[in-house]
């Protein structure tokens, strides 16, 4: 998108409104001239042809004495400064900070890191399961860096300092998008990469309900046959493989069954 540009001939500043920029529009709105020159009797116009600008130093006024200081020449233009490229390989999007253009600098400042990571992702603090906030952390202990210089452990401390917030039955229980979720639940649901189904909960093995490591949890599948019909045994297997162990289907007379 081009930026709009004063509409006076030999200006270039930037647009601010009524087609002039900052300088002539606060001209024309105090003297009704956008080229009224506000000139001491004691000092000259500037000896550039066309400025009507008051000389300030070498018979210039200040735009092209400051040209000149900056080219050699009262009407030249300063070139732009050539910006190296982005450091990210592959980006070659002029730098903005730390090596980096716009996009990745916000991109590190806001996850930690410069490669895109897609969708939600998870806290970097080993065995926190909740969702990326900002710098690569949660809410939680994105907090705690600001204000105490350190994530801390992966639980949060509440109330009477108990280590995690617990629910019914002592499974210890989250906000995820504003809706109470059991975190064992959540936990392997991020590991399966899918929602779990009615027939499915999660089993500690240690029996520790606090201890909700993906390492400790097992998934259990309820479900059972609605008859003892051979039939409905056979179809039942076959959904059961679907789910669990897809590869086993090959076998054509499963693939039948189902």
């Amino acid at each position: 998108m081009t930026k709009r540009i004063c509409m006076l001939d030999d200006c270039g500043r930037p647009h601010r409104g009524l087609g002039y920029c900052n300088r002539h529009y606060l001209k024309f709105k105090r003297f009704g001239d956008p080229l009224y020159a506000t000139q001491r009797p004691d000092r000259p116009f500037c000896s550039i042809e066309g400025c009507r600008e008051e000389s300030r130093a070498r018979g210039w006024c200040i735009k092209h004495y400051g040209r000149w200081r900056a080219t050699g020449d009262p009407t030249g233009t300063k070139p732009r400064r050539e910006r190296p490229p982005c450091s990210y390989e592959g980006c070659g999007k002029p730098h903005a900070a730390n090596g980096y253009c716009g996009t990745h600098a916000s991109r590190v400042r806001r996850t930690g890191t410069v490669k895109v990571r897609g969708g939600r992702t998870d806290c970097v603090v080993q065995d926190c399961v909740r969702v990326h906030w900002s710098g690569g952390y949660c809410s939680m202990h994105g907090q705690r860096v600001r204000k105490y210089g350190e994530p801390g452990p992966a639980f949060s401390f509440i109330g009477d300092g108990s280590p995690r917030r617990q629910g019914n039955g002592g499974y210890v229980m989250m906000t995820i998008n504003g809706r109470r979720v059991s975190e064992h639940r959540y936990v392997m649901e991020r590991a399966l990469g899918r929602p779990l189904t009615a027939d499915e909960n999660v089993h500690h093995v240690n029996g520790d309900r606090q201890d909700n490591r993906l390492a400790n949890l097992e998934l259990w599948n309820t479900s059972q046959p609605a008859g003892q019909r051979v039939d409905d045994k056979v179809k039942w297997a076959a959904d059961l493989l679907r789910l669990y162990a897809p590869e086993l289907l090959s076998s054509p007379r499963l693939g039948a069954a189902s």
